[in-house]
């Protein structure tokens, strides 16, 4: 049984990822903040209500993160663009318009769907002058090489407990103060996380939320940011903030504390 077990943890250990990418022995809220290049539709009216996804893609982007700190009192750096000369950076696609309403100068933008793709690389390239023309399929150069970090998905829980169910599968809240540039605004969203090499490290269900019909729906992450310019190179706009979930003990780590705690009771039954 004991060699059993220790064969077991060495085939684990071995299967991790060959990157350096670490945030030590921390394990608790953490906060990513990015930078963000994007394109979508503009509307001149409201669309008269929900129900107008179509399944097409409206809007889509590229993005940087720059630093992982702990979101607690403490804010520590865990991670930060360059550390072991790697990057994390990515592309978000298939987010599809749902409800928009244009009121004076303001445009609100409900959506669902969408997916995240965060890569971790070995260098420091990502350049987004390129403009959205440089897309292909769903990569992007400099911002789709490397591993694939994590895949996320834009869940509903934005509209959730505002007492009319109507709006409860949104997955993606954008408001624009102007409808002509440069643009001014905010944005927010929730994100479960289904896929990448790290996923065992961030599938918290780190938010519990309940929607206007009752139901508890758990989320990984939850997101905001703040449009504070036109974008570059034929984007639409420039956006930053953060990104905040919870880092919860990856498999191997909980594979070597059970082995352990195996160990601590076979030497009791022995010592007794």
């Amino acid at each position: 049984m004991k060699k059993l077990l220790i064969a077991l943890a060495i085939t684990v250990l071995a299967s991790s990822n060959a990157f350096a990418f670490s945030i030590g022995d921390y394990r608790g809220p953490v906060e990513f903040k990015f930078t963000d290049f994007s394109v979508g539709a503009l509307y001149g009216s409201s669309s008269g209500g929900y129900g107008n996804a179509d399944g097409s893609e409206d809007a889509w982007g590229v993005f940087k993160i720059s630093t992982l700190k702990s979101a607690d009192q403490s804010a520590t750096t865990l991670w930060f663009d360059g550390k072991d000369s790697e990057q994390l950076t990515g592309i978000y696609y298939g987010i599809d318009d749902d409800f928009w309403a244009v009121s004076g100068s303001g445009l609100n933008i409900q959506s669902v769907s969408g997916i995240i793709d965060v890569y971790l690389d070995t260098t420091t390239a990502f350049n987004a002058s390129a403009g959205p023309a440089a897309r292909v399929g769903t990569t992007y150069p400099t911002a789709t090489d490397g591993s694939l970090f994590l895949r996320l998905a834009f869940a509903p829980g934005i509209k959730f407990g505002n007492g009319s169910i109507i709006d409860d599968h949104i997955a993606y809240d954008n408001n624009l103060d102007s409808t002509t540039v440069p643009f001014t605004g905010d944005g927010a969203f929730y994100l479960d996380v289904i896929g990448g090499a790290y996923a065992s490290m961030f599938d918290s269900n780190y938010f519990a939320l309940v929607d206007d019909s009752g139901a508890t729906h758990y989320r990984d992450f939850f997101g905001q940011f703040d449009t504070s310019t036109a974008g570059a190179g034929l984007w639409l706009v420039k956006s930053e903030d953060p990104i905040g979930g919870n880092a919860v003990p990856e498999p191997t780590s909980m594979l070597l504390f059970g082995i352990g705690m195996v160990g601590l009771a076979l030497k009791r039954k022995k010592a007794a």
